[in-house]
């Protein structure tokens, strides 16, 4: 099955309202249920929550840590508490 919408880019169309860019994803509701109860358990963001997740597993895959992939000052962002 084809997911819907057209293949990630390395850059997203900006949002008129700040820095964020839009990025798709399209859940299924039990996955989006089990996103967003986990988020709710360490108080995060459900966006800052993935992100996080995301960039520990693609520094998995390249073999560093997260801090090597984007500089520390943006991470922390990410960390923030609702």
């Amino acid at each position: 099955m084809k997911a819907p919408g057209i293949r990630a880019r390395k850059t997203g169309k900006r949002l008129q309202r700040g820095k964020a860019l839009q990025v798709m994803v399209y859940p299924r509701k039990e996955t989006k249920a089990a996103l967003v109860q986990a988020a709710r358990d360490v108080s995060r963001p459900l966006s800052s929550f993935m992100i996080v997740a995301s960039l520990n597993a693609a520094a998995a895959l390249r073999g560093c840590k997260v801090a090597d992939l984007i500089p520390q000052t943006e991470l922390l962002q990410y960390f923030r508490e609702k």
